[in-house]
């Protein structure tokens, strides 16, 4: 059995090797603050979209605090596309009511997010011309965004990138363990992937709502339909060399699932989908990590200084002010020495960035649990068939049963410490008044992880379909902040 513990060794070796620059991001994600940008002229005409399924209890909310922002009113339309409600439902006629441009669709077999999108933007370019506008930003009719979301949207985009995404908070942070969970999920992909990419000037990747992409990647409508449409776009843009960009003064709230049986059948939904846009555009990727550019498009950059702060006198400053000072300045140096150390290495940025979204849709977890698992399995089999096992007494039985003991708590452990480290950054993002509450989610958050394995594995044995998730949770921008 020497030659299969070697096997396995050298297998997680090279995975360890593949992804440990995933660390590295979580590292910068931590002790460095997110880029900015420069203000720009609110002169850009945006569309706003927007696809609702009977989503009456929402949809109002959204749009009002769309037409509630700093930007000028009259350069951007919200679009709405109410996709096969049901009859009584009034998303069409609230949305209308709201001042939002709606289209309707009855088509029970097409009945999915992409396929909505794709009659909106017929239509878009059928009335107005999709290059009539200067990008388009996409939101699910839960969301509810800051007053000055699309101005600070606009500021990135103004830099030249192709497409932006905003900084992913949650309504409903406190509801239960479930949406706790959702929120931290999508916090650590702010901590650990959004903001370290923008600092090394890479490419991120869309997820779902709450993002800018040029009308000139849009030009011939949206046809992206699979049961992870933001997956598939966010692929396809990576193969093209595309640049989207990360803006975390950009936040807007999206309701979280609360409830196990919805929670289950998206995240199988996700994973079925990413499985299946890896064997799609996995190729690609790959032959694309050599590739060379003809034409790198032009991004405006804010010039380096090591300090971001207003002027101020630091004598003047309470005891926990000074060390809050000196936190701000220590991550300022580091944001300063991250960016500095990234500007070189601009030319092959659009290379590593397809091997990085390889490994974003690689089920890493899933792949070493089954390695795992064929580990031990061939391991009894070997045994048996050479008659050593039951000579062996139970010592091989007791040994995989502490390896597996050991190992459960380690990656326990280790998510928990991950989870913590997301708890302490996005502190200030964080919506949850009752501080024990926050501790037991912060307990309970490594089950989220554990769990991912399994929903890969029965997700390759079912047929998924996409289905619309119930949104009612009914709250403002003033609801949230207050």
């Amino acid at each position: 059995m020497d030659w299969w513990v070697a096997l396995r060794t050298e297998v997680f070796f090279i995975l360890g090797i593949l992804v440990y620059y995933k660390v590295i991001y979580k590292y910068i994600g931590f002790f460095c603050k997110a880029k900015t940008f420069a203000p720009a002229p609110k002169t850009k005409k945006y569309g706003i979209v927007i696809a609702a399924r009977n989503e009456e209890l929402v949809i109002g909310n959204l749009v009002n605090s769309l037409h509630d922002q700093t930007y000028p009113r009259e350069n951007f339309r919200v679009f709405v596309v109410a996709d096969n409600c049901d009859e009584g439902d009034r998303t069409a006629q609230i949305a209308r009511e709201c001042g939002a441009t709606v289209y309707e669709r009855h088509c029970p077999e097409k009945a999915r997010k992409g396929w909505a999108l794709e009659f909106l933007f017929e239509n878009i370019e059928k009335d107005f011309g999709i290059q009539s506008f200067d990008g388009f930003l996409f939101f699910d009719a839960d969301n509810v965004v800051s007053h000055d979301y699309l101005e600070r949207m606009n500021e990135a985009f103004s830099t030249g990138v192709d497409g932006v995404i905003g900084y992913r908070n949650s309504k409903n942070f406190d509801q239960n363990w479930i949406s706790a969970h959702y929120s931290i999920h999508f916090m650590r992909s702010s901590m650990q992937l959004h903001r370290p990419r923008g600092r090394l000037n890479l490419c991120t990747h869309i997820a779902g709502t709450g993002y800018l992409l040029s009308s000139e990647m849009l030009k011939d409508g949206w046809h992206y339909s699979s049961l992870t449409e933001d997956t598939q776009a966010t692929m396809d843009f990576a193969v093209q060399g595309k640049r989207i960009e990360y803006c975390e003064a950009a936040e807007f709230f999206d309701e979280q699932p609360y409830q196990i049986r919805v929670m289950l059948r998206q995240r199988i939904r996700w994973a079925k989908g990413r499985m299946a846009c890896f064997f799609r555009y996995g190729a690609k990727l790959f032959f694309g990590l050599v590739r060379v550019f003809k034409k790198q498009k032009k991004v405006e950059e804010r010039p380096l200084k090591v300090f971001d702060c207003e002027k101020g006198s630091f004598k003047t400053l309470s005891f926990l002010g000074k060390i809050g000072f000196v936190i701000d300045r220590v991550m300022d140096l580091c944001s300063f020495a991250v960016s500095a150390f990234a500007r070189p290495f601009k030319w092959i940025a659009k290379n590593f960035t397809n091997f990085d979204m390889i490994l974003y849709l690689f089920p890493v977890g899933f792949f070493k649990r089954m390695v795992w698992i064929a580990f031990y399995v061939a391991n009894f089999c070997i045994g048996w068939k050479a008659g050593t096992l039951l000579a062996d007494g139970l010592g091989p039985v007791a040994t995989g049963l502490l390896g597996a003991l050991f190992g459960t708590l380690s990656s326990y452990i280790s998510a928990m410490l991950g989870g913590l480290m997301v708890v302490i950054r996005e502190w200030k993002h964080i919506h949850c008044p009752n501080k024990l509450r926050l501790a037991f989610y912060l307990l309970t958050w490594p089950l989220h992880d554990m769990i991912y394995p399994f929903i890969c594995f029965a997700s390759l044995f079912m047929h998924v379909t996409w289905k619309p998730i119930k949104h009612d949770v009914v709250k403002t921008l003033d609801d949230i902040d207050g």
